[in-house]
C-alpha cells in the first residue's frame, strides 16, 4: 500500500494527524499528580500544535489490564495516528517499553517521551524493579485480603 500511495503522490504523513497522549498514576491517592501530569503532557502537545486524544489510567504500571491502556493499544492501529506521547517511560508501563515502541513502529506510529530519565547502573535498576514488583504484589495481596475481611464483616452483621 505504501508503494501505491507513493506512486500516486499521496503522503502517509498527510493522513496521520492524531497524537495519542497517555498519562497514569498508581493509586487514587495520586489523582492530583495525574492531573498535573496530564496538564504537562497536554501543554507539550499544544506547544507543538498537535491534535491530541487523551488516555488516563489509575493503576499499576505492571497491570496490563488497565482499561485506557488497552484502548490505547487498539487505537494505535488506526491510520490517522501519528504518535503516542508520554511524560516518562514508566508512566506507560513498568516493563516492556521497548516492546511497545516496536509495536507502534509496526503501524508507523512514533513514540515520544517528554522527560528522559538518566541511565542507571544495572544493579540499581534491578533493585528498583524488584522493589516495584514486591510493592505491587504486596498491594494486591493485602488488598485482596482486606476485601475478604470487609465481605466477611458484612455477612456477620
Amino acid at each position: 500500500m505504501s508503494e501505491i500511495k507513493r506512486l500516486i503522490g499521496e503522503s502517509e504523513d498527510e493522513k496521520r494527524t492524531v497524537t495519542l497522549a497517555y498519562c497514569r498514576c498508581s493509586t487514587d491517592k495520586q489523582r492530583d499528580n495525574l492531573e498535573r501530569q496530564t496538564g504537562r503532557v497536554l501543554e507539550y502537545c499544544l506547544k507543538n500544535d498537535w491534535q491530541v486524544e487523551l488516555f488516563k489510567d489509575i493503576g499499576s504500571g505492571l497491570n496490563e489490564e488497565r482499561r485506557e491502556y488497552k484502548r490505547l493499544l487498539k487505537r494505535i492501529q488506526d491510520q490517522d495516528v501519528k504518535r503516542v506521547i508520554v511524560e516518562y517511560k514508566d508512566r506507560l508501563t513498568r516493563f516492556g517499553f521497548e516492546t511497545f515502541v516496536v509495536y507502534c513502529s509496526g503501524f508507523g506510529v512514533d513514540v515520544v517521551v517528554i522527560e528522559e530519565t538518566e541511565e542507571k547502573e544495572f544493579e540499581l535498576e534491578m533493585a528498583e524493579d524488584i522493589v516495584s514488583l514486591v510493592a505491587s504484589y504486596s498491594a494486591r495481596m493485602y488488598g485482596r485480603r482486606g476485601g475478604r475481611k470487609k465481605k466477611g464483616d458484612s455477612e456477620d452483621a
